[in-house]
């Protein structure tokens, strides 16, 4: 197959391979906000550059990428942009139904922004009653703590380690070090909310999860967190091959 972007097939390539040779498609979804030292656009930019990854490793197409989601107390920073929470729910529902309609049994979808789990997670679940397709939604960030905790010795954080890290081994020009300080860092305390956030690096752990620029400490980092998704999505998907439920 030439390529693995749905959007770049014609509808007649299309029909011929779903669903008798392509079952799966990934859906990669983010928000655009601020991030530090490294892109309005990372929560997108991590999502698929691991569905390539998967999509490489597995046999799945790629659907078109949702590049908005909900922002809010980094929304006053400039550049974020987000939708209301039952817009986004809503959304993510009809594409999720429409994905299915278009007989995909199997859909993953891979985010890469904690403000719209709860989200996710409905659209999900109602997408799966509703058309009995399987949904697997993964939050790379969450699904990889272990392993940032492993290989950095503390957890990551918005626009923090793991993040930073990521987009330097996808793209290090990205990453704009020069312009760091650890004033833009700060520890978000429970019993306290701000908005707008008072710094674009959000840390949940005093002294943890600060943004390091080691480009191939970050290589190394990233290859592994990708490889933790690619297993946990395989793992899933051949469970239910074994029970025959897929």
């Amino acid at each position: 197959m030439k390529t693995k972007y749905m959007s770049e097939l014609t509808w007649q390539e299309f029909g011929k391979l779903v669903p008798d040779e392509i079952d799966t498609v990934i859906l990669p979804v983010g928000t655009i906000e601020a991030h530090g030292v490294i892109p309005l656009g990372t929560d997108n930019i991590i999502p698929q550059d691991i569905s390539i990854y998967l999509a490489n490793n597995i046999n799945a197409l790629i659907a078109p990428p949702v590049n908005y989601g909900i922002t809010s107390s980094l929304l006053p920073y400039p550049g974020s942009i987000s939708l209301e929470k039952d817009t986004y729910e809503d959304m993510i529902y009809e594409i999720l139904t429409d994905l299915a309609r278009n007989r995909f049994r199997k859909i993953i979808v891979i985010n890469g922004h904690g403000g719209q789990i709860d989200e996710l997670k409905r659209a999900a679940l109602n997408c799966f009653k509703d058309t009995d397709a399987r949904v697997v939604v993964v939050h790379w960030w969450l699904l990889t703590s272990d392993w940032t905790k492993e290989y950095y010795g503390q957890m990551g954080g918005h626009a923090g380690i793991d993040e930073t890290a990521a987009i330097l081994g996808i793209n290090p020009e990205l990453v704009k070090s020069e312009i760091y300080s650890d004033s833009l860092c700060k520890k978000y305390e429970n019993g306290i909310n701000a908005y707008p956030f008072p710094a674009p690096i959000i840390l949940f752990k005093d002294g943890e999860g600060m943004p390091n620029f080691d480009r191939d400490k970050a290589d190394i980092y990233y290859n592994k967190a990708k490889e933790i998704v690619l297993e946990d999505v395989n793992a899933i998907l051949n469970s239910y091959k074994e029970l025959n439920i897929d």
